[in-house]
């Protein structure tokens, strides 16, 4: 299959408005850029993460070849062919990353999947699989970013600091912007900060209140039961959460005097059970399910960094499940909660895997996996992959779509020529190298 030629519109010196920025979960697309012989030279709008991300590497100035085969550079047909060979004879194949990469690539990784009945996991599943679970099983009242803007009155981030992760939603989406219902921007909105300790956004919050970690659950339990208007005792409620009953009845007494809403909920701590995480993810939900009986709130996560949400999304229509799903059967299957990448891998049961756009498992990988890795120029994970092609980056050499937190697709507009192919281009090569039956061409 040959390469997609450079877009036309992609010129190596140009001024470009409302660029997309991956950096993180905020996806700002109002970015303009001025670009001279590739490189970016100026941002606007953009927070320091954004210009460090929009100013990263170029292509052809990062050493590395297009294709390499156990770290040697060869001819990019032949690295195909390899890769279609060691996918295509896999016993237990697995398809991980995808978290940064394009809709558009993740619905042909998702198709080189199913042909080879690979185990398809977006990111990290240990990480996205509380979510995932709690949403499926007590639902979630959301809205986009937009509504948030809008109408919220009252906003709070629960073990997020947007501050420092997402420097520019405060300004963007929820505390600062003055929208249709609140004309007055920061001083007719409240802001809640919920943490274990004080953080930058707290700095900016009208009321703080320090968690207790080891007892969050408990804490949320609590809120929803002052919410709901049961008659709670001082002693229970201070032996529950270890707070001051007093500050928790003023924080429920809030929430419920909210005219609109949005809580953001942190991912909290990765190395939570699985089990106590999920539950503070339904928690969470039930909370804001509990206030909308008084008043109308929704409910957010802050979003990760590059198209986690696009690719989970993109997952869940294809196969039906937004995660840890299993195609070898020839048809889906999902085992959330019990089958991760990582557990796969420390088992040895993955004899393949093919990571797309991100560094995978960090040194989780041991020699019984065979590697083939597609990732940007200067990426590097682990031991030396069986297989290496380089791609460009989305975004930044590469078009296409992706997906903001809050279910809004994002356009993503090159800003210079490619001098790698797509990551699309690469699996799609690999794929017309696999016949139907699954052996190569």
């Amino acid at each position: 299959m040959s390469v997609r030629p450079p877009a036309a519109e992609t010129p190596e010196s140009a001024t470009i408005e409302a660029a997309t920025c991956l950096a993180c979960g905020c996806l700002c697309d109002d970015i303009g850029l001025t670009v001279e012989s590739g490189r970016v030279l100026d941002a606007r709008s953009a927070c320091p993460i954004g210009v460090a991300w929009f100013r990263g590497p170029i292509a052809g100035e990062v050493a590395g070849p297009p294709a390499a085969i156990e770290g040697t550079p060869v001819d990019p047909r032949v690295a195909v062919a390899r890769a279609a060979e060691l996918l295509a004879n896999a016993r237990s194949p697995l398809v991980l990353g995808l978290d940064r990469s394009t809709n558009q690539t993740v619905a042909a990784a998702i198709g080189l999947a199913d042909r080879v009945g690979a185990y398809v996991e977006i990111g990290d599943g240990m990480a996205s699989m509380p979510r995932i679970l709690a949403m499926q099983r007590v639902g979630r009242v959301s809205a986009t970013l937009g509504e948030v803007k809008s109408r919220a009155d009252v906003v709070v981030f629960w073990r997020s600091d947007p501050a420092t992760t997402h420097p520019r939603h405060l300004e963007r989406y929820s505390a600062e912007p003055r929208g249709r219902f609140i004309p007055g921007g920061r001083a007719d909105r409240r802001l809640i900060v919920v943490d274990t300790h004080r953080t930058a956004t707290a700095a900016k919050a009208d009321w703080y209140l320090e968690l207790d970690e080891g007892r969050e659950l408990e804490t949320l339990w609590s809120l929803r039961a002052l919410v709901r208007g049961v008659d709670l005792r001082d002693d229970r409620i201070g032996s529950t959460t270890g707070l001051d009953p007093s500050a928790l009845r003023d924080l429920a007494g809030q929430l419920a005097a909210a005219r609109y809403g949005a809580f953001f909920l942190g991912e909290g701590e990765r190395a939570s059970p699985p089990a106590r995480a999920t539950a503070r993810s339904e928690a969470a939900s039930l909370l804001v399910r509990d206030l909308n009986s008084r008043t109308r709130f929704v409910l957010l996560s802050l979003g990760s960094p590059g198209n986690v949400a696009g690719a989970e999304g993109v997952l869940a229509r294809q196969a039906g499940f937004p995660s840890c799903v299993d195609l070898s059967a020839g048809y889906p299957r999902s085992l959330p909660g019990v089958a991760t990448a990582a557990e796969r891998i420390a088992a040895g049961s993955v004899d393949v895997a093919l990571i797309v756009g991100s560094q995978g498992l960090g040194q989780g990988w041991t020699s019984k996996t065979s590697r083939i890795v597609i990732a940007g120029p200067g990426v590097t994970d682990g031991p030396t992959p069986a297989v290496r092609l380089t791609a460009s980056r989305p975004g930044i050499e590469e078009g296409g779509s992706v997906t903001r937190v809050d279910g809004v697709s994002l356009p993503l507009r090159p800003i210079r020529r490619p001098a790698f192919p797509t990551e699309r281009d690469w699996i799609e090569r690999i794929l017309a190298a696999i016949t139907p039956s699954g052996r190569t061409s």
